[in-house]
């Protein structure tokens, strides 16, 4: 395919900082893969995403110890994803600058405000990074 190209680390990193939904992907014991929508940050190479203990994402990500998150963009006849996968580890509770930063990103003020004793942010270091772009 001669309209494509490989993106840089930065156009990646650039891509992810943007305000779009992320699909993130854990595989549950019994071998099926979860993937689910969700709002996260990116911060170098670790991608942070607000959960909750019991939630099937957390579970299978503390089960497997990978996740893989992807985010697609379509900008006129340029589309664009990036792909990373990675260990997962949890930070609980949530750091409050990530909930504050998670409002920023989104333009949402309901995530700093997370009181529940079993909120937590699973955090992907990424290790693998696929980042195309192809258009028209």
């Amino acid at each position: 395919m001669e309209n494509r190209r490989r993106l840089s680390r930065a156009e990646s990193v650039a891509l992810l900082s943007r305000p779009l939904a992320g699909v993130f992907s854990t595989l549950h014991p019994d071998g099926w893969i979860h993937s689910v929508p969700v709002y996260f940050l990116v911060a170098g190479s670790e991608i942070k995403v607000l959960a909750e203990a019991a939630a099937v994402k957390t579970r299978n990500a503390a089960s497997a110890g990978q996740a893989t998150l992807c985010v697609e963009v379509t900008d006129d006849t340029v589309r664009s994803f990036v792909s990373v996968s990675g260990p997962v580890t949890t930070r609980r509770p949530p750091p409050p600058g990530d909930l504050a930063a998670l409002d920023e990103k989104y333009g949402r003020s309901d995530f700093a405000t997370v009181d529940s004793p079993d909120a937590l942010i699973l955090v992907l270091r990424a290790e693998r990074w696929i980042a195309w772009s192809d258009w028209d």
